[in-house]
């Protein structure tokens, strides 16, 4: 049997440790992509090999890819999960860089990480981006990351109808809350409001979201596609 590659970004994160560890499982080899944080691969059952970078440069990530290509990586799947929160406050009080960044990492980041890897993929693999529910619904005192994360999710339906006859897929997962540190800014208080509005009257896991990219990659029939993991929750 041949083994299957697969790159995730933001590897060092708690959604990307969990793709990971569900990747693994599923017999892909991984290529874990972080920017400063450290990536723990001491529980990880597969051949590993760690890359870092900073996807708002798009100099450093055609870099990468380079590399990649020189050695003959071919991936079956690559996982755009890298991307950056924005502190709560309104678009006129924020300044312009805090904007830049955030468009630059989790938007454009996302883009160039899509360029670069397609030529590094096989017929019959798939691209997975990570979006946000609020790139749907957009957030309050967060218009740069909704905005940012709408791009995504338009981004990715288009890139599908393009590079859909070389035989690759893309599809988009859009998180609603998750428990994750990034939330961690949500209070206990604030959590309880969250899952009484949430259908499903809890908040997601990590391991929800990996699930639903084992789903994604599985899935040959499914391309352009934007799969929401919020527990029903519309805000």
């Amino acid at each position: 049997m041949l083994k299957k590659n697969a790159l995730i970004t933001g590897a060092s994160g708690d959604i990307g440790k969990s793709i990971a560890f569900a990747l693994a499982s599923e017999g892909y080899d991984l290529f874990l992509c972080g920017n400063k944080n450290k990536i723990d691969v001491s529980k990880i059952t597969a051949n590993v090999e760690q890359l870092y970078f900073d996807q708002s440069q798009p100099k450093k990530v055609k870099e990468v890819f380079e590399n990649l290509r020189k050695k003959n990586v071919k991936f079956d799947l690559v996982v755009c999960n890298a991307g950056i929160a924005e502190d709560e406050k309104m678009l006129i009080d924020k300044e312009d860089d805090e904007i830049d960044l955030i468009l630059k990492t989790n938007l454009n980041g996302t883009i160039y990480c899509n360029k670069y890897a397609i030529p590094l993929l096989k017929r019959g693999s798939s691209i997975i981006n990570i979006a946000s529910f609020l790139g749907i619904y957009g957030g309050s005192c967060e218009a740069t990351y909704s905005a940012s994360k709408a791009g995504v999710i338009g981004f990715t339906k288009a890139l599908a109808k393009e590079i859909a006859p070389l035989g690759i897929r893309v599809n988009c997962i859009s998180p609603g809350f998750i428990d994750t540190k990034m939330n961690a800014c949500f209070n206990e208080k604030e959590k309880l409001n969250i899952i009484e509005e949430t259908p499903l009257k809890k908040m997601g896991t990590c391991d929800d979201v990996a699930k639903a990219v084992v789903f994604l990659a599985n899935s040959d029939f499914v391309t352009g596609e934007n799969l929401i993991i919020s527990g029903g929750l519309i805000i």
